[in-house]
This record gives C-alpha cells, structure tokens and sequence, in this order.
C-alpha cells in the first residue's frame, strides 16, 4: 500500500468522524461516496463500489463501538430500544451484506443515493415527540428496524444517518432519546454487515486500519 493510499484513507476516516461528530448522523453518508470519488481525482485506482461498502462497514463498526459504550452511561440511553431495533437491524444487515454480492455496482450506488434521500425528507418532517412507551411497539422497532438493516448492510452502513430521522419522524421520540440511542442501534446494525463482508474479501486490511484511525 503506497503513501498516498495511506493518506487519502487517513482523510476520508477523519473527514467523516468529523461530519457525523459535528451533526450526528453517522460517517458512513460521506465516507462511502468519498472512497468512490476522491482516490481517482489524485491519480489511485478506484475502489469498487463492494470494496467501497466493506471499507465503510469496517469505519462505521469501530466508531460506532466507542461510542456506543459512552451512550450507555447517558439517562436517556434505553436498552429495550436498542434490543428491538438493533436486533432486527443486525439480522437486515446480514441479510443485506450477503444479497448485495448479488448485485452490481450500480444497483448499490443506486440504494446508498435511495436511502440517503430519504434522510434527507425525514429529517425536514416536524412532528411533535410523544412519550410513548418503548414497550408498547416491539415488533414494529424490529420490522422497521430490519428493513434498515437490509438496505444499510448492501452499502456498508451502520444506518445512523437513516436511524435518527426515522426514530424522530416515524416513531416520534424525543430528540435526546434518539440522539443518546442511535448510534448503539448502529453499533449493532454493524457487527453483523462488518463481519458478512470481511469473510467475503470485501475489506483490505490496509486500507481499513488507516480509514478507522481518526
């Protein structure tokens, strides 16, 4: 691995721990079209777009680890929430990892802008949080949390970017409840896309350490 791989994978893993620290939605939107588009432009052969998703699979699982572990401490964090929707969301995405072999590159640049898209709506519905009882909808937490899991496993997402506006304009819980949840819903959203992909060669080991160091 020449320097200029190295480098370019160092800046994209610190420009999306940055912007999904600076506005919480996750890395895996700006990293995964980043490791498609920036290597071309200095002259490094392009990644494939299944590289591309184990690549971001392997920065999505080691952020979202350590922050996981602090949004446990936090009153907000709730382990029903996280169980529900991160259990259906951990079977999706391994299903998602195993089907997106199955398909070409354009069809999974075609979900990741799909997905992306529909972040973006959700996030521009106001809806007035409710303080309605996790206990009260499970199957639906681990419905709707598989069907994100699917669609996030093909790209190599943690599903953050779309775990936020769906818990705010679906299920209606408060801001804090999904700030302080999320990204351990997206923790265990990648366990099961991280490991799919690296047993599938998805992920050069390489280029993954410097993409994960921030």
């Amino acid at each position: 691995m020449d320097i200029a791989n190295m480098t370019i994978m160092l800046l994209i893993g610190v420009l999306g721990g940055f912007i999904s620290g600076l506005i919480g939605i996750g890395g895996a939107i700006i990293i995964y079209p980043a490791i498609l588009i920036l290597p071309p432009l200095i002259g490094i052969p392009a990644y494939s777009a299944y590289i591309a998703s184990g690549l971001t699979s392997s920065q999505v699982f080691f952020s979202t680890l350590s922050g996981s572990l602090n949004a446990r401490k936090q009153p907000a964090f709730s382990p029903k929430l996280v169980i529900y929707m991160g259990g259906g969301m951990l079977i999706g995405s391994m299903l998602g990892a195993i089907l997106a072999s199955l398909f070409n590159a354009t069809f999974v640049n075609t979900v990741y802008v799909i997905i992306a898209i529909l972040a973006l709506i959700l996030m521009f519905i106001k809806v007035k949080p409710t303080t309605q009882e996790t206990k009260s909808k499970p199957l639906l937490f681990i419905i709707v949390g598989f069907g994100i899991g699917v669609i996030s496993g093909i790209v190599g997402a943690g599903g953050a970017f779309i775990i936020i506006p769906v818990l705010l304009a679906l299920f209606k819980l408060p801001m804090n409840t999904v700030v302080n949840n999320s990204i351990a819903i997206a923790f265990i959203s990648s366990v099961g896309a991280f490991f799919i992909k690296l047993m599938q060669g998805y992920i050069p080991v390489e280029s993954a350490i410097f993409l994960i160091i921030e």
